[in-house]
Protein backbone atom coordinates (compact mmCIF):
# COMPACT_ATOMS: atom_id res chain seq x y z
CA UNK A 1 0.00 0.00 0.00
CA UNK A 2 1.08 3.37 -1.11
CA UNK A 3 0.30 7.53 -0.68
CA UNK A 4 -0.85 8.25 -4.71
CA UNK A 5 -1.67 11.84 -5.70
CA UNK A 6 -4.37 12.04 -8.58
CA UNK A 7 -4.40 14.91 -11.06
CA UNK A 8 -7.47 16.46 -9.09
CA UNK A 9 -5.33 17.35 -6.03
CA UNK A 10 -7.02 13.61 -3.89
CA UNK A 11 -4.50 11.53 -3.15
CA UNK A 12 -5.64 7.62 -2.48
CA UNK A 13 -3.96 4.65 -1.22
CA UNK A 14 -3.56 2.00 -3.86
CA UNK A 15 -1.11 -0.32 -5.41
CA UNK A 16 0.03 0.81 -8.61
CA UNK A 17 0.08 4.72 -9.10
CA UNK A 18 -0.78 4.10 -13.01
CA UNK A 19 -3.68 1.72 -12.66
CA UNK A 20 -5.19 4.00 -9.45
CA UNK A 21 -4.37 7.07 -12.25
CA UNK A 22 -6.01 5.04 -14.79
CA UNK A 23 -9.26 4.59 -12.32
CA UNK A 24 -9.49 8.02 -11.67
CA UNK A 25 -9.81 9.27 -14.94
CA UNK A 26 -12.44 6.65 -15.78
CA UNK A 27 -14.47 7.91 -12.63
CA UNK A 28 -14.12 11.13 -11.87
CA UNK A 29 -13.01 12.34 -14.96
CA UNK A 30 -15.26 10.22 -17.92
CA UNK A 31 -17.81 9.63 -14.14
CA UNK A 32 -18.25 6.33 -16.39
CA UNK A 33 -20.81 4.89 -13.86
CA UNK A 34 -23.43 7.83 -13.93
CA UNK A 35 -24.51 7.94 -17.71
CA UNK A 36 -27.37 7.53 -19.81
CA UNK A 37 -30.21 8.77 -16.68
CA UNK A 38 -28.17 6.81 -14.12
CA UNK A 39 -27.84 9.13 -11.65
CA UNK A 40 -27.33 9.69 -7.72
CA UNK A 41 -29.06 11.58 -5.10
CA UNK A 42 -28.57 12.37 -1.27
CA UNK A 43 -29.09 9.86 1.40
CA UNK A 44 -28.76 7.05 -1.72
CA UNK A 45 -27.58 3.32 -1.17
CA UNK A 46 -25.11 1.96 -3.59
CA UNK A 47 -23.52 -1.59 -4.11
CA UNK A 48 -20.00 -1.91 -5.44
CA UNK A 49 -19.02 -5.14 -6.76
CA UNK A 50 -15.61 -5.32 -7.13
CA UNK A 51 -14.53 -2.02 -5.52
CA UNK A 52 -10.46 -2.34 -6.08
CA UNK A 53 -9.13 0.08 -3.78
CA UNK A 54 -12.45 2.39 -3.77
CA UNK A 55 -12.41 4.84 -6.32
CA UNK A 56 -15.76 4.19 -7.45
CA UNK A 57 -16.95 4.52 -3.77
CA UNK A 58 -14.69 7.40 -3.09
CA UNK A 59 -16.68 9.04 -6.27
CA UNK A 60 -19.92 8.07 -5.01
CA UNK A 61 -19.33 9.48 -1.73
CA UNK A 62 -17.82 13.16 -2.94
CA UNK A 63 -20.94 13.34 -5.52
CA UNK A 64 -23.76 13.37 -3.08
CA UNK A 65 -24.27 14.38 0.60
CA UNK A 66 -25.23 10.70 2.86
CA UNK A 67 -24.47 8.70 0.21
CA UNK A 68 -24.43 4.92 2.12
CA UNK A 69 -22.10 2.22 0.29
CA UNK A 70 -21.53 -1.62 0.31
CA UNK A 71 -18.35 -2.23 -1.04
CA UNK A 72 -17.29 -5.78 -1.85
CA UNK A 73 -13.83 -6.87 -2.63
CA UNK A 74 -11.76 -10.00 -2.50
CA UNK A 75 -8.30 -9.02 -3.37
CA UNK A 76 -6.84 -8.35 0.28
CA UNK A 77 -4.49 -5.94 -0.53
CA UNK A 78 -6.93 -3.97 -2.24
CA UNK A 79 -9.48 -4.04 0.21
CA UNK A 80 -6.46 -3.26 2.55
CA UNK A 81 -6.17 0.50 0.50
CA UNK A 82 -10.28 0.60 0.72
CA UNK A 83 -10.53 0.64 3.85
CA UNK A 84 -7.42 2.86 4.30
CA UNK A 85 -9.37 5.24 1.93
CA UNK A 86 -12.79 4.51 3.33
CA UNK A 87 -11.23 5.84 7.20
CA UNK A 88 -8.96 8.76 5.18
CA UNK A 89 -12.41 10.19 3.78
CA UNK A 90 -15.29 9.51 6.03
CA UNK A 91 -17.09 7.62 3.92
CA UNK A 92 -20.43 5.80 5.09
CA UNK A 93 -19.34 2.79 3.58
CA UNK A 94 -19.13 -1.06 4.63
CA UNK A 95 -16.06 -3.38 3.51
CA UNK A 96 -17.18 -7.05 2.57
CA UNK A 97 -14.14 -8.94 1.79
CA UNK A 98 -15.74 -11.59 -0.53
CA UNK A 99 -17.10 -11.78 -4.18
CA UNK A 100 -20.40 -12.38 -5.05
CA UNK A 101 -21.54 -15.02 -7.09
CA UNK A 102 -24.61 -17.12 -8.06
CA UNK A 103 -24.29 -19.54 -5.00
CA UNK A 104 -22.60 -19.04 -1.46
CA UNK A 105 -19.37 -20.47 -0.72
CA UNK A 106 -15.58 -20.81 -2.16
CA UNK A 107 -14.16 -20.11 -5.06
CA UNK A 108 -10.61 -19.40 -6.59
CA UNK A 109 -9.20 -15.97 -7.49
CA UNK A 110 -6.84 -15.04 -10.25
CA UNK A 111 -4.65 -11.77 -9.16
CA UNK A 112 -2.35 -10.13 -11.27
CA UNK A 113 -0.02 -7.81 -8.76
CA UNK A 114 0.47 -5.59 -11.71
CA UNK A 115 -2.72 -5.10 -13.48
CA UNK A 116 -5.41 -5.80 -9.83
CA UNK A 117 -8.55 -4.42 -12.56
CA UNK A 118 -8.12 -7.09 -14.65
CA UNK A 119 -8.12 -10.04 -11.52
CA UNK A 120 -10.98 -11.85 -11.31
CA UNK A 121 -12.54 -15.51 -10.50
CA UNK A 122 -12.20 -16.01 -14.29
CA UNK A 123 -9.50 -14.58 -15.09
CA UNK A 124 -7.73 -15.86 -18.00
CA UNK A 125 -4.23 -14.49 -18.83
CA UNK A 126 -4.09 -14.82 -23.00
CA UNK A 127 -8.18 -13.18 -22.61
CA UNK A 128 -6.75 -10.46 -20.48
CA UNK A 129 -3.51 -10.05 -22.56
CA UNK A 130 -5.00 -9.18 -25.86
CA UNK A 131 -7.90 -6.83 -24.75
CA UNK A 132 -5.21 -5.02 -23.09
CA UNK A 133 -2.94 -5.15 -25.90
CA UNK A 134 -6.23 -3.85 -27.88
CA UNK A 135 -7.04 -1.18 -25.58
CA UNK A 136 -3.24 -0.06 -26.05
CA UNK A 137 -3.33 0.12 -29.59
CA UNK A 138 -6.52 1.78 -29.87
CA UNK A 139 -4.78 4.66 -27.53
CA UNK A 140 -2.46 5.31 -30.14
CA UNK A 141 0.28 3.01 -28.73
CA UNK A 142 2.77 1.20 -31.45
CA UNK A 143 2.22 -2.48 -31.73
CA UNK A 144 5.69 -3.66 -30.55
CA UNK A 145 5.42 -1.24 -27.30
CA UNK A 146 2.22 -2.62 -26.45
CA UNK A 147 3.74 -6.13 -26.72
CA UNK A 148 6.27 -5.13 -23.91
CA UNK A 149 3.82 -3.33 -22.00
CA UNK A 150 1.27 -5.94 -21.70
CA UNK A 151 3.86 -8.61 -20.60
CA UNK A 152 5.03 -6.51 -18.06
CA UNK A 153 1.41 -6.63 -16.58
CA UNK A 154 0.93 -10.02 -16.95
CA UNK A 155 4.22 -11.59 -16.33
CA UNK A 156 3.43 -13.06 -12.22
CA UNK A 157 -0.02 -13.70 -11.17
CA UNK A 158 -1.37 -15.40 -7.69
CA UNK A 159 -4.28 -17.31 -7.37
CA UNK A 160 -6.18 -17.94 -3.78
CA UNK A 161 -9.18 -19.56 -2.60
CA UNK A 162 -12.14 -16.61 -1.19
CA UNK A 163 -15.46 -16.64 0.26
CA UNK A 164 -17.92 -15.89 -1.96
CA UNK A 165 -21.48 -15.26 -1.23
CA UNK A 166 -24.91 -13.90 -3.00
CA UNK A 167 -26.40 -10.59 -2.56
CA UNK A 168 -29.50 -11.31 -1.27
CA UNK A 169 -27.89 -12.91 1.33
CA UNK A 170 -26.33 -9.16 2.00
CA UNK A 171 -29.95 -7.74 1.49
CA UNK A 172 -31.32 -9.98 3.65
CA UNK A 173 -28.86 -9.28 6.20
CA UNK A 174 -28.31 -5.82 6.59
CA UNK A 175 -32.01 -5.64 5.75
CA UNK A 176 -31.73 -3.30 2.58
CA UNK A 177 -35.12 -2.05 1.56
CA UNK A 178 -33.94 -0.80 -1.78
CA UNK A 179 -30.70 -0.55 -3.95
CA UNK A 180 -30.60 3.01 -5.48
CA UNK A 181 -27.46 1.98 -7.77
CA UNK A 182 -25.71 -1.15 -8.06
CA UNK A 183 -22.23 -1.10 -9.59
CA UNK A 184 -20.63 -3.80 -11.00
CA UNK A 185 -17.46 -4.48 -12.70
CA UNK A 186 -15.85 -7.84 -11.87
CA UNK A 187 -14.15 -9.49 -14.89
CA UNK A 188 -16.26 -11.75 -16.32
CA UNK A 189 -18.65 -12.75 -13.61
CA UNK A 190 -21.08 -10.35 -13.93
CA UNK A 191 -24.02 -13.03 -14.72
CA UNK A 192 -23.09 -14.92 -11.46
CA UNK A 193 -23.50 -11.47 -9.49
CA UNK A 194 -26.83 -11.07 -11.13
CA UNK A 195 -27.82 -14.99 -10.45
CA UNK A 196 -27.66 -14.34 -6.89
CA UNK A 197 -29.98 -11.90 -6.94
CA UNK A 198 -33.71 -13.44 -6.06
CA UNK A 199 -36.66 -12.34 -7.56
CA UNK A 200 -38.01 -10.45 -5.17
CA UNK A 201 -35.01 -8.48 -4.55
CA UNK A 202 -35.28 -7.14 -8.04
CA UNK A 203 -38.22 -4.55 -6.70
CA UNK A 204 -35.52 -3.19 -4.62
CA UNK A 205 -33.13 -2.24 -7.46
CA UNK A 206 -33.87 1.35 -8.85
CA UNK A 207 -30.28 1.36 -11.66
CA UNK A 208 -27.76 -0.67 -12.67
CA UNK A 209 -24.39 0.55 -13.93
CA UNK A 210 -22.35 -2.11 -14.95
CA UNK A 211 -18.99 -3.92 -17.14
CA UNK A 212 -20.63 -6.98 -19.34
CA UNK A 213 -17.87 -9.32 -21.54
CA UNK A 214 -19.56 -10.37 -24.04
CA UNK A 215 -18.18 -14.03 -24.00
CA UNK A 216 -21.01 -17.09 -25.07
CA UNK A 217 -23.73 -14.37 -25.65
CA UNK A 218 -23.07 -12.63 -22.29
CA UNK A 219 -24.28 -9.24 -23.20
CA UNK A 220 -27.78 -10.42 -25.06
CA UNK A 221 -28.25 -12.61 -21.91
CA UNK A 222 -28.16 -9.91 -19.29
CA UNK A 223 -29.50 -7.15 -21.10
CA UNK A 224 -32.79 -9.65 -22.10
CA UNK A 225 -33.23 -10.12 -18.05
CA UNK A 226 -32.46 -6.84 -17.04
CA UNK A 227 -35.48 -5.77 -19.91
CA UNK A 228 -37.81 -8.65 -18.67
CA UNK A 229 -37.35 -7.11 -15.07
CA UNK A 230 -38.52 -3.82 -15.50
CA UNK A 231 -34.93 -1.79 -16.61
CA UNK A 232 -34.31 0.59 -19.72
CA UNK A 233 -31.13 -0.74 -20.91
CA UNK A 234 -28.38 1.06 -22.63
CA UNK A 235 -25.43 -0.22 -24.04
CA UNK A 236 -22.27 1.39 -25.31
CA UNK A 237 -18.52 0.70 -26.14
CA UNK A 238 -16.12 2.52 -25.67
CA UNK A 239 -13.73 3.63 -28.49
CA UNK A 240 -10.73 2.48 -26.88
CA UNK A 241 -11.94 -0.54 -25.97
CA UNK A 242 -13.87 -1.42 -30.02
CA UNK A 243 -12.12 -4.79 -31.21
CA UNK A 244 -12.59 -6.35 -27.42
CA UNK A 245 -16.04 -8.14 -25.97
CA UNK A 246 -16.25 -5.40 -23.18
CA UNK A 247 -19.35 -2.89 -22.79
CA UNK A 248 -20.66 -0.66 -20.53
CA UNK A 249 -24.36 -1.12 -19.59
CA UNK A 250 -26.67 1.40 -17.66
CA UNK A 251 -30.51 0.40 -16.49
CA UNK A 252 -32.74 2.37 -15.33
CA UNK A 253 -36.04 1.21 -14.05
CA UNK A 254 -39.33 2.09 -16.66
CA UNK A 255 -42.19 4.38 -15.43
CA UNK A 256 -44.29 2.31 -13.35
CA UNK A 257 -41.38 -0.11 -12.11
CA UNK A 258 -39.78 1.96 -9.68
CA UNK A 259 -39.33 1.11 -6.09
CA UNK A 260 -42.51 2.21 -3.49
Amino acid sequence: MRTIALPDGLSVFGLNPDEARFMHSEVFGARCYLQHGVELHDEDCVVDVGANIGMATLFFHRERKGVRIFAFEPNPAAAGCLRANIELYGINARVFDCGLMSEPGTAEFTLYPANTVASGFRADADHEREITRTYMINNGVAPHGADRFVEALYRREEKFVCPVRTLSEIVDEERLERIDLLKINVERTEREVLGGIRQDHWMRIRQVAMEVTDLGGGLSAVVEMLRSLGFRVVVEQEPRLQGTPIYNLFATKLPGQEIV
